[in-house]
Parts: structure tokens; C-alpha cells; sequence
């Protein structure tokens, strides 16, 4: 019994791999993810692609993801990620949350015909930022949309990038200037 589960295992991380790399996956992150050796992963990576795998430096800095047009989008893979990992089953590993979440994001950015900005290496880093508490996440007190903060700056009574724009003031309700020009739009 013990072998089969072993296989049904081996199996799991050998499809996972594929999907990552099917992603654009570099190969220290999805041996990382999948335990599996290297140089196999290289060889798999050459197989899948067509070409060799991409050398260099991982993404790793906590700065790229707090800029505006990169901000909102990796604000919205921590939102399908959680949604994500509230509907999957208990045995949903932590590769396939990620290649869900990921792909989610992709259709939803190419529906709303916006160009994804963050790689697969970089959402598989946001989630490691997340883990080790580089990063954290705040609710906007106005919309209640959750956005990526640095880590030991959360705010008590944050405003979103939006919020802050239509005119709303952390003293509450919206800035005398913006109410007096009747700028904007009302939030529900």
C-alpha cells in the first residue's frame, strides 16, 4: 500500500513540475515545490519549452510588488489565492494552489484585456514574502479591498491607492475640496 501511495505521489510532483514549467516556472522554484532533483528538472524544462532553462537570479525583492500597476495585480493574485485555497480540498498541495491561483489571474487580467506583469517566479515569491512576513496584507477602510503592505507599516485606518484618489480622508468621509467640486463618485 505504502508503494502505491508512493507512486500516486511521485506521479503528483511530476505533473506539477510540467505545470509549472508550462507556466514559464524557473527550475530552483519548481524543485523547490516538487522535491525533485535538478538536473532531472532541467531536462524536463528543455523537454517542455524547447529550450534551456532560464539562468539567473530569482525574483526576490519585496519592492517590485508594492509599485502601482504591479501593487494592484499582486494584490489580486493574494485575493484568488485565498479563494483558491478556501474551495480546494484539504489534500490540495501548496503547487497546485499556486498554478490555480496563477492561472485565474491570467484569464482574469486577459478578460479585462490588462497585460500580467507578474510572473509565475514572482507569485510563487509574494507567497514565500507573505510566509516569512516581509510583507502583509491591509483592508481599505472605505471598499474593503485587501492590498499588499511592508511589513511593520500597517496602518490602523488604511486607504487604498483608489480611495485616496476619489477624495476620502482617513479623518472619515471625503475631503471638503472634493465634496465642495462634487468630484468623483459615491462609494456603496
Amino acid at each position: 500500500m505504502s508503494t502505491k501511495r508512493a507512486l500516486q505521489t511521485e506521479i503528483l510532483q511530476y505533473r506539477n513540475a510540467e505545470r509549472l514549467f508550462r507556466l514559464g516556472a524557473r527550475v530552483p522554484i519548481v524543485a523547490e515545490m516538487t522535491h525533485l532533483s535538478s538536473w532531472f528538472l532541467r531536462k524536463l524544462s528543455l523537454e517542455i519549452r524547447g529550450e534551456a532553462p532560464r539562468k539567473g537570479q530569482i525574483p526576490n525583492s519585496d519592492q517590485w510588488y508594492l509599485r502601482r500597476q504591479n501593487h494592484l495585480q499582486a494584490s489580486l493574485f493574494c485575493a484568488i489565492y485565498d479563494s483558491v485555497k478556501r474551495v480546494a480540498c484539504d489534500e490540495a498541495d501548496e503547487c497546485a494552489l499556486l498554478v490555480s491561483a496563477y492561472s485565474e489571474l491570467a484569464r482574469a487580467l486577459e478578460a479585462a484585456g490588462m497585460t500580467l506583469l507578474m510572473s509565475v517566479d514572482r507569485a510563487w515569491w509574494l507567497l514565500k514574502s507573505l510566509q516569512i512576513r516581509n510583507l502583509q496584507r491591509a483592508r481599505c477602510r472605505v471598499c474593503g479591498a485587501r492590498y499588499l503592505q511592508p511589513w511593520g507599516k500597517l496602518e490602523r485606518n488604511f486607504l487604498c491607492g483608489d480611495c485616496r484618489s476619489q477624495g476620502y480622508t482617513l479623518a472619515g468621509g471625503r475631503s471638503p475640496r472634493r465634496v465642495a467640486r462634487g468630484a468623483g463618485h459615491e462609494r456603496a
